[in-house]
């Protein structure tokens, strides 16, 4: 019986994804027989950190083990600043392991190893006859979400519609920035479909699965750069963020994810896919990362090099670096779990151990009540009307312009209106929602003075990574795009079937991914750390506080 025919859609996303695969070198791939009898399917539940398969896969060399496992990024950066190492070796390093990790889980889109590799050695160059660094990120690797636009390289954001698009003849704002501060850029890495769900999946590139367990999801829509840095294929990368896309794939996979404030750093040039100008709550991009310490690095250095130069969006404000000091006590909120949004049990322990722990470290831990009118459950209401208020349904166009269909978790999520509900917001509507996002950000204000808080800390989403296409919303992030406050989440605990043994399955009018402490047992449990608009620097400051409270 003869195949059964591709349809059209189908047909293209196969032939980008040969494209992708016939851009590994042959010397990197991995031999068949290190996978032999490894289930790498996204149901296997495999855990393919634990198999390290980088080292026995014999494509690395002992140096570049050394390399992508030994150093955060701003000790590469230190090294190549100074020349301990050159770039061309940590290049070709993180390049190697990229496309490990790209075979494991599918966690890039566009790769450009041979420019990359020209970039090294023209840095390398650099450095020899000008006894400098470039910049203060010369020769370091950096990888970038998908949307952002590299001159010379396709940017088609997962559509279909989109995979005949041309290379690209121009940078990201960004991008110019971080080449002009001697970075190297070497892939981009995978996004949902549409940008909208939290499970990074879409019909042109396929699935990325989550490195800790192949059945769950890699969190999203940043979910290429989580899934990628927990294998160690990058310890730097840039995502943005609208509703939690940084911070999802974090909390996801066991990494740091860092939203700034809107403006801190240039989104100029970027490809959304979306027609813009009719929401007030604004996408940011920011780092991704395995160290808080790096996220300060990343944040410090580009604000450092005047964005504003480089986007007129940006804001002129600078950086105002925040003196390390571990014994400093804080004074931490503690926002009310939201009742419509209750939290799984680990995620639950490990929110009450953290409060535990820092009360115990001398920290001062404060109760914030419930308020229905400025609620998680309320913030997440409103950020669906916005996510909506293209008139054009712009992404939905472009679906329909592939001849695709909707991946599932979309479906799920209904951030498109999918479901029937959409209705064209009214500038009268519009108004008035800007005026009730005006007076919740008020009532946040009179919140942070009267119990004199320095920052708040509580869960980055109800669930730890769940199984693919169970995320629906994740309103534990969206709330503080809705009010533009940064926000950074790091691991602390896992999830256990052991102590958490219970499944839990929501009836309405809760709403949430279902509990399976089987299929979840080892996933990563994460903590949120909140800061006021524009206290970047407070909020990773106390973040590293509060995680060397917990680590101690």
């Amino acid at each position: 019986m003869s195949p059964k025919a591709l349809k059209a859609w189908e047909d293209v996303a196969a032939k980008k994804q040969a494209e992708c695969l016939a851009a590994i070198p042959s010397a990197w791939i991995i031999p068949p027989a290190v996978l032999k009898d490894i289930p790498l399917g996204p149901h296997s539940g495999t855990n393919v950190v634990a198999l390290d398969i980088p080292r026995k896969s014999g494509i690395m060399s002992d140096s570049e083990l050394a390399i992508t496992e030994k150093y955060n990024a701003t000790e590469l950066a230190a090294k190549l600043g100074v020349g301990e190492l050159s770039s061309e070796e940590v290049t070709v390093a993180f390049s190697k392991r990229a496309a490990i990790a790209q075979q494991l889980v599918n966690c890039l889109t566009e790769t450009f190893f041979d420019r990359a590799l020209e970039r090294a050695k023209f840095l390398d160059v650099y450095f020899k006859e000008h006894g400098k660094p470039m910049g203060p990120l010369h020769g370091l690797p950096i990888s970038l979400k998908e949307s952002f636009n590299l001159e010379g390289i396709k940017t088609t954001i997962g559509y279909i519609s989109y995979a005949d698009n041309l290379p690209l003849t121009y940078n990201s704002a960004l991008v110019d920035m971080l080449l002009d501060l001697g970075a190297v850029l070497y892939v981009k890495t995978n996004i949902p479909q549409a940008f909208m769900s939290a499970d990074t999946h879409n019909n042109l590139f396929g699935r990325t699965l989550n490195p800790s367990n192949l059945s769950l999801g890699a969190g999203g829509s940043t979910g290429g750069e989580g899934a990628l840095i927990a294998l160690r294929g990058s310890v730097l990368g840039v995502g943005t963020d609208l509703g939690g896309s940084i911070r999802m794939p974090s909390l996801a996979c066991g990494i740091i994810g860092f939203k700034p404030s809107t403006g801190r750093i240039p989104y100029a040039r970027k490809c959304s896919g979306v027609l813009g100008g009719f929401s007030t709550v604004l996408p940011c991009a920011g780092p991704n990362c395995a160290d808080l310490e790096d996220a300060e690095f990343f944040m410090r250095t580009v604000i450092d090099a005047n964005p504003y130069e480089y986007d007129s969006s940006a804001h002129e404000v600078p950086w105002r670096s925040i003196k390390h000091e571990a014994g400093k006590k804080l004074s931490i909120g503690v926002p009310t779990e939201d009742p419509l949004f209750p939290l799984q049990p680990p995620v639950r322990r490990a929110l009450s151990s953290a409060v535990a722990k820092l009360k115990e470290a001398g920290h001062t831990l404060i109760d914030i009540p419930y308020n229905p009118d400025n609620s998680i459950a309320t913030a997440n209401g409103m950020m669906m009307k916005y996510y909506q208020a293209d008139p054009d349904r712009t992404q939905l166009k472009n679906l329909e312009e592939g001849g695709e269909p909707l991946v599932p978790s979309v479906v799920n999520m209904n951030c498109l209106g999918t479901a029937g509900d959409w209705t064209e917001i009214s500038l009268a509507t519009l108004a008035a929602m800007n005026r009730q996002r005006g007076e919740m950000i008020e009532a946040w204000r009179k919140v942070w003075v009267d119990n004199m808080l320095d920052v708040l800390l509580g869960p980055g989403c109800q669930s730890t990574a769940v199984k693919h296409d169970a995320y629906s919303y994740i309103p534990y992030t969206t709330q503080w795009n809705l009010m533009d406050f940064p926000a950074v989440v790091f691991p602390y605990m896992k999830s256990s079937k052991e102590l958490d043994p219970e499944p839990q399955v929501y009836a309405a009018p809760q709403k949430g991914p279902d509990y399976d402490p089987v299929l979840q047992d080892g996933a990563p449990c994460s903590i949120q750390i909140t800061a006021r608009r524009f206290q970047d620097e407070k909020c990773l400051a106390a973040a590293r506080i509060i995680e060397e409270a917990l680590r101690g």
